[in-house]
């Protein structure tokens, strides 16, 4: 019986850490950033990442744009990934790898090519 209250209790420390954690990036995400890199397979993209830019809200919305097309819609993060649902479109996800007030760092795969696309806040 003690051997089931213990490990209850790492449960329930573990669950409040990464709870914590996903507030403190829910709320280093609100801004807006514009893209400072982009590598497909680790080589820099033919697309400008500057073209590139994102808008977090505290209320959970966001809106993204790449060379002028727009998506709009609401996001949450958790563990570390992005969760993005554009507007009349089922959930996405994107790996975070680095998120500061200053920079935030995207890891996607997309068909099957590693990308890495580095933002930048703006003031």
């Amino acid at each position: 019986m003690k051997l089931i209250k213990q490990s209850c209790v790492v449960v329930v420390v573990a669950l409040l850490i990464f709870a914590c954690e996903d507030i403190k990036q829910n709320k280093l995400i609100v801004g807006n950033w514009v893209g400072a890199e982009w590598l497909v397979g680790g080589t820099p993209s033919a697309a400008n990442p500057k073209n590139t830019t994102f808008s977090f809200t505290d209320k959970g919305d966001y809106v993204y744009n790449n060379s002028g097309v727009t998506e709009k819609g609401t996001f949450r993060v958790s563990e570390s990934k992005l969760f993005t649902t554009p507007d009349g479109q089922q959930e996405m996800a994107v790996g975070i790898t680095k998120l500061t007030t200053d920079s935030l760092v995207f890891q996607m795969n997309r068909g099957g090519q590693l990308e890495t696309l580095t933002l930048i806040k703006q003031k």
